[in-house]
């Protein structure tokens, strides 16, 4: 048994590391973009796009199911035509024998084929169908109206959480050259503090305070990254678009 067990401790812990190294190279894939430089697509493509969600698909089923009603509904009239009929086909027979005290027995039959069709129609009409018919068709024509007014909220809906994506995710990518800037800025001033604390120009004070600075910029500008990474992740989810490619 222990050694069942330390094969499965062994297998749980390589598809762990198979797992984590697969989500590291991910991030790392993440690290390389230059965000920067990204250009989102437009916004009609994004809402063109999201049309072909599995909601709008769900919505469209809907509506056609509801159309389909309606046509039912209009046709629903042939309901109070009844047509029948029937045909027959057969052979009919006539056996028959004689004998007497002068005559042997003998037997004789005749027959003859013969076939039979007759056709029935008939009307029947509800009174109450002949002055409802035109609301059900109306109701069933509302139910469609109805399905289809759904599916137009739910598409308003998309685009409007596709906008504010859109807006957070450029505002991110705003922030994103700020924080770039900022961070070299603070780079260099630290290079400069270390330069100058090892000519002896400067005191371990002015670099600790360069430092703090660049590690405050790097800080923030990793945090702009994430930020940018969440929105575009989101945006990419709602509007069914590839906007990174890993």
């Amino acid at each position: 048994m222990n050694k069942v067990y330390k094969r499965f401790f062994l297998f749980s812990l390589l598809m762990s590391i198979g797992i984590f190294s697969q989500a590291q190279s991910k991030i790392d894939h993440m690290d390389m973009i230059d965000f920067t430089r990204l250009i989102l697509p437009p916004l009609e493509t994004l809402y063109e796009n999201a049309k072909n969600s599995p909601s709008v698909e769900m919505y469209q089923a809907k509506v056609e199911t509801e159309e389909s009603k309606v046509l039912t509904e209009k046709r629903n009239w042939l309901k109070y035509f009844k047509v029948g009929g029937s045909w027959q086909y057969g052979n009919i027979a006539i056996n028959s024998s004689f004998t007497n005290e002068n005559t042997p027995l003998f037997f004789q039959s005749s027959g003859q084929s013969q076939s039979s069709y007759y056709g029935t129609v008939g009307v029947s009409v509800p009174i109450d169908d002949i002055f409802d018919r035109k609301n059900k068709v109306k109701r069933q024509q509302t139910e469609q109206r109805f399905a289809e007014l759904e599916k137009g909220k739910w598409l308003d809906e998309q685009r409007i959480r596709i906008v504010n994506a859109y807006v957070k995710a450029k505002t991110a990518l705003a922030m994103l050259k700020k924080n770039v800037e900022d961070h070299n800025v603070a780079l260099t001033n630290y290079k400069m503090t270390e330069n100058e604390f090892k000519s002896g120009n400067a005191v371990i004070s002015d670099l600790n305070a360069a430092k703090k600075l660049e590690t405050e910029a790097y800080e923030l500008l990793k945090t702009s990254e994430a930020n940018i990474i969440s929105e575009i992740l989101t945006l990419e989810i709602l509007s069914r678009t590839k906007i990174i490619s890993l």
